[in-house]
Parts: structure tokens; C-alpha cells; sequence
């Protein structure tokens, strides 16, 4: 019995040997190469399809099973689908294939900074570099890994290298926008305004946390005796302090949560919970605002003002939950519409950007 076993187990290696050979011994035509496939692949990359793409770099490898440029391929098909620690074992392959092979760097540092192990990423871009001074990605990376870490003046370096080998380059041209308004709303800030500034999404225990730290709510606003904002035609339920089911007293926003649902800024979802780490979009944070200045200003005209009238933004019906937030946001320069006419309904809000609202909200409250 035991020399059966044995005998079908290397039966069963032997299939794996002959059957899941890396190389093809032949090819399909004179266009079957292995620049070819990664190509392909990086065409199906572009366009997000990572499935096909992963397929792309496959071949290529069947064909060269040394080909450092399918790994790298590898590596940003892995990436997209969110697969990280293949991402990096596909990108470090690349560099083991070709340790000059500056593109293996460069997709590894992309993978460390999906990982949020910017210096890990940009020591990765720098290598980069170092084999290709001629390679605009690997300078503005280590710019936007530097940019990350908070190291903004070094992030600043990086970007004008970049702008040496190309200028107006349009995505260094991005990334030093990005930069320009980060440090701008973060000026004069606190401490969770400045960190908050630095995401490019934001949660809803983020922008609790934002509101109550920055706004001093408690100064301006009662608690409701019945929780959550009062709208046109609702009605809300009375909820007790620390009574929200998903948002624990050892929550890090515990305090911020209750102060900012108890002032009627923020409610509950139908299910009564907080949900502190969804997501918010814009259409949210243009309601959570209007209230701060329907409450601020005591003026419950301001709730109704622009119902029925006709909206000005493609993807904003007038009857939409969030209609009259936006208007009032925009009409009073807090929050701003696309130059495309579109307002950005269901746009994430990137840190920075929450932050500025802030400014020009503290700013029209003061007056």
C-alpha cells in the first residue's frame, strides 16, 4: 500500500513537470514575442482590465520565463485588483530578472505605497532613478512618496527634477497642485485638520472629528433633545449618549461622534448605526455643512431656500435628498462645481479639500 502511494505521487509530480512547463517550445507566429504580450498587457492595464492584462504578461513569461518586464506587469495586475503582497513578490521577481531593470523598482515602490510604507517606497524610486536619470516617473514618484511621508519642501525637489527632464509635464503639473493645496488649506490649522488634509478620502469619523475640533460646536449650538437634523417633512428618533451600536466608547471618534450627532449635524443611518468608516461624497459633506450654517445663522429659511427652483448642475435633479445643501454650499463659496457643469455628486472628498471647506466655512461664520 505505501509503495502505491509513492508511486502516485510521482506520477502526479511528473504530470505537474510536463504538463505546467514554464516555456512553450513554440511559438504562435512572428508576432508572438514576449515584448508583444507585455505590451498588450500594459494596454489592458490602462484601461483596468487586470484579468486580461495578468493573462498579457502570462504568455510572455511562457515564451521567457527571464523576462523581467512581464513581472513588472504582474506586479500592477495584482495592484489593481488589490492583491498586495502578490504585487510585491510579482515585483521583486522583476528585479530578480533584472536587477537594472529600473521599471521593477518603480512598480515595487507603486506597491509600498498602496501598503502606506512610503519610505520602503520611495528608497524603491530613488534606485529607480539612480539607473534611469532620464525617467520622469521615478522623479515624480519619489516626489509623491516624499509628498506622503510630509516631507514637503524635499517633495518640491523631486518635482522640479521632474520638470527638468520634462516641462509642463501634466502629471507633475497634478501632483505639485495637489501639494500647493494641501499646504495651503493646512495653514493655520489644528492638528486633526492637518492630518486629515494629507488623505485622499476621508470617513465620516473623520470629518466628526473636523467639525467639532475646528468648529467649536459647543460654543454656538445646544444638544437636541431628539438627535440628528431636523428636516423638511422628517421626523427623528431620540437616541441616548454612547447608544450607537457601531461606535463603542473605546472608538477613537467616540467623543467627536456623540458631540456631533447630539448638536443635529450628523444622524444615524435607518439601521441606527454611525457608520464611522464609510466614505463620505461630496453631496454628504454639502448637507453636513448647510446644517452647520442653518443652525449657525438660526435661520430655518435657509433649510427650504432653494427647493423647487431649477438646478444648474447635469447630475443634480432639484429633488435630489441633497439639493439644497449644494446650493447653499456653492452660492456661499464653501464647496465648488467642476468646469465640466457638473457638480461631482457622488465625488470622494480628497482631505485636502475637506479642510478647505473648513476655512471658508470658519471664515463666513465669523463675519
Amino acid at each position: 500500500m505505501k509503495k502505491f502511494k509513492i508511486a502516485i505521487s510521482l506520477i502526479f509530480i511528473l504530470f505537474l513537470v510536463f504538463s505546467c512547463g514554464p516555456k512553450r517550445r513554440e511559438k504562435g507566429g512572428i508576432t508572438d514575442t514576449p515584448e508583444m504580450h507585455y505590451n498588450e498587457g500594459m494596454k489592458f492595464i490602462n484601461t483596468q482590465q487586470y484579468t486580461k492584462a495578468y493573462n498579457e504578461f502570462k504568455l510572455a513569461t511562457t515564451l521567457d520565463p527571464d523576462y523581467a518586464p512581464a513581472y513588472e506587469g504582474m506586479a500592477y495586475a495584482y495592484l489593481g485588483e488589490g492583491k498586495l503582497e502578490s504585487a510585491e513578490r510579482a515585483a521583486k521577481t522583476s528585479i530578480s530578472k533584472g536587477d537594472d531593470y529600473w521599471k521593477g523598482y518603480n512598480a515595487l515602490g507603486k506597491v509600498y505605497l498602496a501598503m502606506n510604507e512610503n519610505k520602503d517606497a520611495l528608497k524603491r524610486f530613488e534606485k529607480a532613478f539612480k539607473i534611469n536619470e532620464n525617467s520622469i516617473v521615478a522623479a515624480r514618484n519619489a516626489g509623491y512618496a516624499l509628498f506622503k511621508m510630509g516631507e514637503y519642501q524635499e517633495a518640491r525637489q523631486w518635482y522640479n527634477i521632474a520638470f527638468e527632464i520634462k516641462a509642463n509635464d501634466k502629471v507633475t503639473m497634478d501632483y505639485l497642485d495637489e501639494l500647493n493645496e494641501m499646504q495651503k488649506a493646512q495653514a493655520g490649522m489644528g492638528k486633526i485638520a492637518k492630518k486629515i488634509s494629507s488623505h485622499n478620502k476621508v470617513t465620516r469619523a473623520d470629518i466628526a472629528a473636523l467639525f467639532v475640533d475646528e468648529l467649536n460646536l459647543g460654543k454656538h449650538f445646544k444638544e437636541e433633545k431628539k438627535h440628528g437634523f431636523v428636516g423638511y417633512g422628517e421626523k427623528k428618533k431620540t437616541i441616548e449618549d454612547s447608544n450607537i451600536p457601531d461606535v463603542p466608547q473605546d472608538h477613537w471618534a467616540y467623543s467627536f461622534i456623540n458631540k456631533i450627532v447630539k448638536y443635529g449635524i450628523m444622524d444615524l443611518a435607518n439601521d441606527g448605526n454611525f457608520h464611522p468608516n464609510k466614505e463620505i461624497t461630496k453631496a454628504n459633506y454639502a448637507v453636513f455643512i448647510s446644517r452647520i450654517l442653518i443652525k449657525f445663522k438660526d435661520n430655518e429659511k435657509l433649510a427650504t431656500k432653494y427647493i423647487g427652483s431649477p438646478s444648474p448642475y447635469k447630475d443634480v435633479p432639484n429633488s435630489h435628498y441633497a439639493f439644497n445643501g449644494i446650493m447653499i454650499c456653492v452660492n456661499k463659496g464653501i464647496l465648488t462645481p467642476e468646469i465640466s457643469g457638473i457638480f461631482g455628486l457622488n465625488d470622494d472628498v480628497p482631505g485636502r479639500n475637506a479642510v478647505m471647506a473648513i476655512k471658508k466655512l470658519k471664515l463666513l461664520l465669523e463675519k
